[in-house]
């Protein structure tokens, strides 16, 4: 089985990231060895070379897009209104050429049984189009937590995650343990990776490379090295991003305008380097 790695363009690029547009930010992820970049949509709809032109630069540095879908509807508690913006979605990604994307979509104020039609609507919209979809075990989404997110799992054929457990852990309140027969039931349907190390009281921990957070980042490991041994049991292969995150996700120091407690590139580019040498 191949792994590959992801760097993501969220803090990266524009205003306060070390790059100035998506052009710059690519050919620097090239240069230091990803295989793919990961961003929403709407960042390669807004691009002003075009999204065609932008898709096309990517292509020739030897980079895979994926591509993120979010809705954001006027009422989050409309399962409706969440399929109609994702089809929206996922037929733009398709006329570009999209075969895989990850989705931050629904809302957690669903039930289990409304969880259960949408993820099953969803899948059936995504397979029309040629497209595999991923859902985001994403705070405020369906699949906020382990418990909800292995029962739809066992229920709803087909269905593929990405893996952000630093959620489930901010969610949880802790590092959930517990909870070990949820985790190994989700990890075979796990088809790419957010590899972020949340804890007790947030989804991001200052700075990974603490040994404050060894704990954190252990426990993390842990269940990746569960999802990665599942791949390789049905050989198939894996996606991961190191998706560290700019403030409000990193924390910041008081009365500095936003001064942040570690610089976000060198975490990211910590976290590449160690998942590297892990799954090498």
């Amino acid at each position: 089985m191949t792994i590959e790695l992801f760097r993501h363009a969220w803090g990266a690029v524009g205003e306060g990231g070390p790059w100035s547009n998506l052009g710059d930010f690519a050919g620097a992820a090239a240069a230091e060895g990803y295989a793919g970049v990961e961003f929403p949509l709407f960042v390669l709809e807004n691009d002003p070379s075009g999204p065609v032109a932008a898709l096309e630069t990517l292509a020739d540095l030897g980079l895979t897009y994926l591509p993120m879908a979010l809705t954001f509807v006027e009422s989050m508690h409309d399962p409706q209104a969440h399929l109609d913006s994702l089809r929206r979605q996922l037929e733009q990604a398709s006329a570009l050429g999209m075969t895989r994307v990850n989705a931050h979509a629904g809302a957690d104020a669903f039930d289990d049984a409304t969880t259960g039609r949408f993820l099953r609507d969803t899948l059936m919209m995504a397979a029309d189009l040629g497209i595999e979809l991923l859902h985001e075990t994403h705070r405020m989404r369906p699949l906020y937590n382990p418990w909800r997110t292995a029962r739809m799992v066992e229920e709803v054929e087909g269905l593929r995650l990405t893996a952000d457990y630093s959620h489930w852990v901010c969610v949880a309140g802790r590092l959930p343990f517990d909870s070990a027969d949820a985790f190994s039931t989700c990890a075979p349907a796990v088809g790419h990776i957010h590899a972020r190390v949340g804890y007790s009281e947030g989804p991001q921990v200052g700075d990974p490379r603490d040994p404050a957070w060894a704990m954190e980042l252990g426990a993390h490991e842990h269940w990746w090295d569960e999802i990665v041994e599942a791949a390789r049991e049905r050989d198939t292969p894996m996606t991961i991003t190191p998706e560290f995150g700019p403030p409000p996700y990193m924390p910041t120091l008081p009365h500095t305008e936003g001064e942040t407690v570690a610089d976000l590139t060198e975490i990211v580019a910590w976290m590449r380097d160690r998942l590297a040498r892990r799954y090498a």
